[in-house]
């Protein structure tokens, strides 16, 4: 069985800034580190209920966060960027039975984690599809849904976990913590270790009642920061400008969403 793992670092139990997310001091070692406890646990989990073969994608800044030496031998590691538009999912295709989402966290304009955002954190203030608000789980479940491969476990914050579970109820979740302004309340992090590998073993013990789905239509609005951006942008082919800060995209074929996605 082949499952595939996208981890990403503010969904991560306990961070809470932005310091801790970037290299260069010791915050973020600390949070590097738990960043990659979490996802070994979410691998051993899939190891313990049969998966042998393994990859995850770090997908954080420059992809060059997890330790790999703290993974199970079996795991592979995709480190940096390909540009490729499956972005935090690239390298997933069909062959893959499944996918884990680890330490993913809420989207662009929330309340639900200090470290909010979907894609850049700089330009974009919020992304909608088909008028929903989109954070990153959003994008690239659909972009696993594209290729036939469900997702099947989630960890992050509570927000993004309720959007998860409207999303599939099906899906196994773990919430880390609980974001409000600028402070989190957070599990220990041995308790979201062990959460975290026991909704992976079940996640893929029951692979086989998970589906995907793909819609007819996609209709992507992007809003930006800067108004300039919006003016910008909407010289993307097909692309249209809606407002002053935002554009509208809209395709019945996803992975030209995503495209789009890389380019802005």
């Amino acid at each position: 069985m082949r499952i595939y793992i996208s981890a990403d670092i503010e969904g991560t139990t306990g961070i809470l800034s932005w310091q801790e997310t970037l290299k260069g001091n010791d915050e973020y070692n600390r949070c590097r580190e738990q960043m990659t406890r979490e996802v070994a646990a979410a691998c051993q989990g899939a190891i313990d209920a049969g998966a042998d073969y393994i990859i995850v994608k770090d997908a954080h800044e420059d992809g060059k966060n997890l330790i790999h030496s703290m993974l199970p031998k079996e795991v592979k590691i995709i480190s940096g960027w390909s540009n490729h538009p499956n972005n935090m999912v690239e390298g997933l295709d069909e062959s893959f039975d499944g996918v884990i989402f680890v330490g993913y966290h809420s989207g662009g304009s929330s309340n639900g984690c200090p470290l909010a955002h979907t894609l850049s954190i700089n330009s974009i203030r919020n992304i909608t599809l088909n008028n929903k608000k989109a954070d990153e789980f959003l994008i690239y479940a659909y972009a696993a849904h594209r290729l036939g491969v469900p997702v099947i476990a989630v960890s992050g914050d509570g927000e993004l976990i309720r959007k998860v579970r409207s999303f599939d109820k099906t899906i196994k979740t773990v919430a880390v913590q609980e974001g409000f302004g600028g402070a989190v309340v957070s599990i220990h992090p041995d308790v979201a270790v062990s959460r975290i590998q026991k909704a992976a073993k079940r996640a893929v013990e029951s692979i086989a009642n998970f589906s995907t789905s793909i819609l007819e239509e996609y209709e992507l609005k992007v809003e930006f920061k800067l108004h300039q951006d919006a003016y910008k942008y909407s010289f993307y082919p097909g692309a249209e400008q809606i407002g002053e800060y935002t554009i509208r995209y809209v395709s019945k074929n996803y992975i030209d969403i995503l495209t789009m996605l890389m380019f802005i």
